[in-house]
């Protein structure tokens, strides 16, 4: 590019040369000076490790089982996307294996929200014509299937499956069969049977709870929930004339149910918090009205510390987050504003933010917050010199705690495309 008429040649020549040894020292202004917006990169901002495709997948979604759940191991990360189910080193991002899609499925459909404690998951495939019914059982360390069945149910196709995993058995809602599998070899164990003519169920699993809430017209008594403990059936109780259904199970320590009324068919069906003792027996219930009717729930948007016992969800209809006291049914504190919930350590309440402690669209935060008190700590910035990240709301979280990571299932502003990154929090 020929110079401006009456530019010094020589400076023309040193701020090449300047350029040139910037590049040439290894580039770092060149390259990272992030200052897209005029906006510069913040002194806590989070290292990015590394970035993988995730490419959508019309399952995905934020209820119990859909896609989207993130699972660790010793050393990696594996998630489910519209390619499959796959593991990543949590420091490099190279990807170590992928779970082979048994003979005659489809897409995959649903994960187990956790593996077992000795890394073992459940994964459901598309076993045909949109029913998402046959179940895989691989090792997480390598992505060998241990086993797998095809649990087709003819009469059922089933599109919200529910599947969960424990040191013993893994347990499957698909079509009209509720049945529990040993976790190492596939035997049938036992399946959840009528207890009468005319009975509507409505069931939950967790991994160490079955919960099933009955209305029967030709057994007695007609109301009956019944808890049954997944490893241990030994433990096992029923609470006759429980009239209130089932809508999921929020906690296992302590068992902690997210139940309703019917209320004749009202569409805004009262709702309750019941919380029970080691031995299946009610403990604590709260209707859910006044301030506590704003909480919203989801299996990875809610969360219970079994230490401080205390319930966080969202809140309002503004995706901010509260938190409960599960003994007293009093609501803690509240917070308003875009904040998405990434997990529970020893810091607190893990959240990702563009709305608390000074953060905005432009610098969102993660931030941890005191499980009883409410308090803020700022832990790092997300910043993205882009700004490619979308709000937190749309984004699915983990945190690994023991390394400071963060994970990010999210898709660009600019492009659609979906990835999944790794960020590295600064040591508090």
């Amino acid at each position: 590019m020929p110079a401006r008429s009456g530019a010094p040649v020589a400076l023309i020549l040193v701020l090449v040369m300047v350029v040139l040894i910037g590049a040439g020292v290894g580039g770092y202004f060149l390259l990272s000076g992030d200052e897209s917006d005029g906006k510069a990169r913040p002194a806590n901002a989070m290292q990015q490790m590394w970035k993988a495709p995730s490419p959508a997948s019309d399952r995905e979604g934020q209820d119990e089982n859909g896609l989207r759940s993130m699972w660790f191991n010793d050393d990696d990360v594996i998630y489910g996307d519209g390619a499959g189910v796959r593991a990543y080193n949590l420091e490099s991002g190279k990807k170590e294996w992928t779970v082979k899609t048994p003979l005659g499925a489809g897409e995959v459909c649903a994960m187990s929200k956790e593996p077992s404690d000795d890394g073992v998951g459940a994964v459901i495939f598309d076993a045909g014509g949109n029913d998402c019914a046959y179940l895989s059982v691989i090792d997480t360390d390598t992505g060998h299937t241990l086993w797998s069945k095809n649990l087709k149910d003819t009469g059922h196709s089933e599109d919200r499956p529910q599947v969960v995993v424990n040191s013993k058995v893994v347990e499957v809602s698909i079509g009209r069969n509720t049945t529990a599998y040993s976790l190492n070899h596939g035997t049938k164990l036992w399946h959840l049977v009528a207890r009468g003519g005319g009975c509507l169920y409505s069931i939950a699993l967790s991994p160490q709870y079955l919960a099933a809430a009955s209305e029967c017209t030709e057994a007695k008594p007609k109301y009956q929930l019944s808890l049954q403990d997944l490893e241990y059936d030994s433990i096992h109780s029923e609470i006759k004339g429980e009239k209130r259904s089932i809508d999921e199970i929020l906690s296992d320590d302590p068992l902690t149910l997210l139940m309703h009324t019917d209320n004749n068919g009202a569409p805004d069906p009262d709702r309750f918090i019941q919380t029970f003792t080691k031995e299946g027996q009610p403990d604590h219930s709260f209707k859910l009205e006044g301030e506590l009717k704003k909480l919203r729930f989801g299996p990875r948007t809610s969360y219970v510390d079994e230490d401080h016992q205390v319930l966080v969800s969202e809140y309002g209809d503004s995706h901010g987050i509260a938190a409960m006291d599960l003994k007293t049914g009093k609501l803690l504190w509240k917070k308003f504003g875009a904040v998405a919930i990434a997990g529970v350590d020893r810091e607190g309440l893990v959240v990702v933010t563009d709305s608390l402690a000074g953060a905005n669209v432009v610098n969102q935060k993660l931030m941890s917050i005191g499980l009883r008190d409410g308090k803020e700590k700022v832990m790092g910035a997300l910043y993205d010199p882009k700004h490619d990240l979308p709000s937190p709301e749309q984004m699915s979280l983990s945190w690994h705690g023991g390394e400071n990571i963060l994970l990010i299932q999210s898709t660009a502003l600019s492009s659609d495309g979906q990835s999944v990154q790794a960020l590295k929090a600064p040591r508090s």
